[in-house]
């Protein structure tokens, strides 16, 4: 059985999923837990 190969679109999506927007997304998301989690803890400080 051979394999088949995903469309030229399909892979482009995957790219840029897996890469430079994967990647963005998962940088905003992790400053954004940080902040969120620093301003919890300054709130419970007070």
């Amino acid at each position: 059985m051979s394999a088949r190969r995903p469309s030229p679109s399909t892979r482009a999506l995957a790219w840029l999923y897996t890469g430079p927007v994967g990647h963005l997304y998962g940088g905003l998301a992790d400053w954004a837990t940080l902040l969120s989690r620093l301003a919890v803890a300054r709130l419970r400080r007070r």
